[in-house]
């Protein structure tokens, strides 16, 4: 589509999204696009190179799209968090916006989380303390799934890396 022709080229458009959204973090139009992006990471690489792969199919223990999606569930919690702001945004879910949130202002949120005296998105993530995880985070952690996932997995080496440093990259 355009010159995003592979897994590699939209992994390279996800982590443009972050640092777009890294650079903006209350922006729910940004937040969106990335999980987005985030979310459909899994329609590229089933159909750019997983779908004919039987050696890496074996060796994830899948044949089929469905059996992939799954395994992807077992292998992250997160994931299901991007997919459910994804569904919510493109089908217009109201139930998938609850636990989500615009923290606004100085003192707003919880003890040591967000950015210091900045807005930021949230969602919420547990029933206790700390309740939410930011965007940024949520979005992160499935970055360096798909990240990982492509380097173990993959055809495509080198990986293209963002602006943004993940938080387990030296800068």
């Amino acid at each position: 589509m355009f010159d995003i022709n592979n897994a590699r080229d939209f992994y390279q458009k996800l982590l443009e999204d972050f640092d777009d959204y890294i650079q903006q973090p209350d922006s729910a139009r940004l937040a969106m696009n990335c999980a987005i992006t985030a979310h459909h990471m899994a329609d590229w690489v089933w159909g750019d190179f997983l779908k004919e792969d039987d050696t890496v199919k074996a060796r994830l223990g899948v044949k089929k799209k469905p059996d992939f999606m799954a395994w992807i569930d077992r292998q992250t919690v997160w994931y299901g968090l991007v997919q459910s702001i994804s569904n919510g945004s493109k089908h217009f879910v109201r139930e998938n916006a609850q636990g989500t949130q615009k923290v606004e202002g100085w003192g707003r949120g919880g003890w040591g989380q967000g950015p210091y005296g900045a807005s930021y998105l949230a969602i919420e993530v547990s029933q206790t303390d700390p309740k939410n995880m930011t965007m940024s985070q949520l979005l992160e952690v499935v970055i360096r799934f798909w990240r990982d996932f492509l380097t173990q997995h993959g055809p495509y080496n080198p990986l293209p890396k963002g602006k943004t440093n993940l938080s387990d990259e030296q800068p």
